[in-house]
């Protein structure tokens, strides 16, 4: 198992690495507008690397006989997600089309890793969701997700920053649950992203586009989804709460918004993110400080899951709250 995991997180890194900086010499310039965090024209497209770093882990893998069912579907799946990106990055898609196919993509990541069927808080205390409902809220869980990832993808390094120990959380829970398709998606995932990041990392050199950001956000969503169908009772808890600090922001920001008369889901410049790089704070500080966060709320999760039947979504509720309470402090902080 151990040389199985050491090969996917070196060929994944390492093929990234590669094929980033191959990526930078010929990327799609990313010119600064109204809504970016950036003041210089900068390439895009890294998530080419990121891509070919899910493939080259994926092929290491396949070398070994470790029984992951689902991942080809989820693979493929995150595929989709990433040429959609790349599209959308070289040909800005007409939104109605796009939001069609990202709809039908989010269904088949479902039919690949299968759609929720219990909702419980402990072994014991839980009930049976209706197939329709598993796979409406199955398919909604990965459309927020890889939504998530695309709108957070707005500062230097804040995308690798949180899906590395995401992604790392991911393959320990898979471990402990026996998931292996959550494994191979968790290892590769963080190994591609962290390849990546060397380019990335403040100031960034080269930006991921959504080409990254899609594929990123659907590997994690294919992968926890696997890891809720097959996990114990606590796994339905964990899977948002790895990307809690992403999620957070995304559905808080539109809560403010809607509550202002703002509700909308086109770009803007209202995310915590945002706010505090409106404040004077460094993008480096707010890559630390969202994957710390990340880091910890894992941590807290992977141990809670080995605590007592029940822990795990408590865990989440108090995270909950605590990232509530720093996203009103932020709102009222910066006086927006």
């Amino acid at each position: 198992m151990s040389a199985a995991l050491i090969a996917m997180a070196a060929s994944a890194g390492l093929i990234s690495l590669i094929v980033s900086f191959c990526v930078l010499k010929g990327g799609i310039l990313d010119f600064p507008n109204a809504r970016s965090s950036h003041t210089t024209p900068t390439p895009r497209g890294g998530g080419l690397g990121v891509m070919a770093g899910v493939g080259a882990g994926a092929m290491a893998a396949a070398a070994f006989p470790l029984g992951a069912p689902e991942l080809g579907g989820v693979l493929a799946v995150t595929l989709l997600f990433a040429f959609l990106g790349f599209l959308d990055d070289l040909f800005v898609l007409d939104e109605r089309l796009k939001l069609i196919a990202f709809i039908a993509f989010c269904f088949a990541m479902v039919a690949a890793a299968g759609p929720v069927s219990r909702f419980g808080l402990t072994y014991e205390l839980g009930v049976a969701v209706p197939s329709l409902v598993g796979w409406m809220g199955s398919a909604l869980f990965v459309f927020v997700v890889v939504n998530a990832a695309n709108f957070m993808d707005g500062s230097d390094g804040i995308l690798a920053a949180v899906m590395i120990p995401a992604g790392i959380a991911l393959a320990v829970a898979g471990l402990a649950a026996g998931v292996m398709t959550s494994v191979i998606a968790g290892v590769i995932l963080a190994a591609s992203v962290a390849g990546f990041v060397v380019l990335n990392w403040p100031p960034a050199k080269l930006f991921a586009g959504d080409v990254g950001a899609l594929g990123v956000g659907a590997l994690y969503a294919g992968g926890a989804l696997a890891l809720v169908n097959h996990g114990f009772s606590g796994t339905l808890w964990l899977a948002p709460l790895f990307v809690l600090v992403f999620l957070a922001d995304v559905l808080l920001t539109l809560l403010r918004r809607a509550r202002h008369g703002r509700f909308s889901l086109s770009a803007h410049r209202e995310h915590a993110y945002q706010r505090l790089i409106d404040s004077g704070w460094s993008h480096k500080t707010i890559a630390l400080v969202y994957g710390g966060l990340t880091a910890v709320i894992g941590l807290t999760g992977l141990v809670a899951g080995q605590l007592v039947d029940g822990a795990v979504p408590m865990v989440f509720s108090a995270w909950v709250v605590i990232l509530t309470g720093l996203h009103v402090s932020v709102g009222r902080g910066v006086g927006r």
